[in-house]
C-alpha cells in the first residue's frame, strides 16, 4: 500500500508523464486509467475477466443478426427511450 506522501509524489510524476505525451496518445492513456479504476469494481472486473463466448452461432442466430442489420440499414430502429416508455419504465412522461 502506498502512503499519502508517496501518493502525492506519484500523482505528480504521472501528471508530468501525461503532460509530455503526444496528443494522439491521450485517449489511450485515458482508457487505460479508466480500466485500472474500473478493475476495483468487482462486477466490472468479473465482466472483463469473463471467458469469451466461443459457442458457434446457430442458423437461427445468423438469420436474426441478418434481419437486425437490414432493419438498421432501413432506419427501422427503436430508441432506448422509446423502448423504456413502451415497457412503462420511464417515469418522467
Amino acid at each position: 500500500m502506498i502512503n499519502e506522501n508517496d501518493c502525492d509524489a506519484v500523482k505528480r510524476q504521472i501528471k508530468d508523464l501525461i503532460d509530455g505525451m503526444p496528443p494522439a496518445e491521450l485517449l489511450v492513456i485515458k482508457r487505460f486509467v479508466q480500466y485500472v479504476r474500473d478493475m476495483e469494481d468487482p462486477f466490472l472486473r468479473n465482466l472483463a475477466e469473463a471467458p469469451w463466448d466461443d459457442e458457434p452461432l446457430t442458423d437461427e442466430d445468423i438469420a436474426a443478426l441478418a434481419e437486425a442489420r437490414e432493419e438498421m440499414k432501413a432506419g427501422k430502429l427503436t430508441s432506448h427511450d422509446e423502448v423504456m416508455r413502451e415497457l412503462g419504465l420511464r417515469l418522467d412522461e
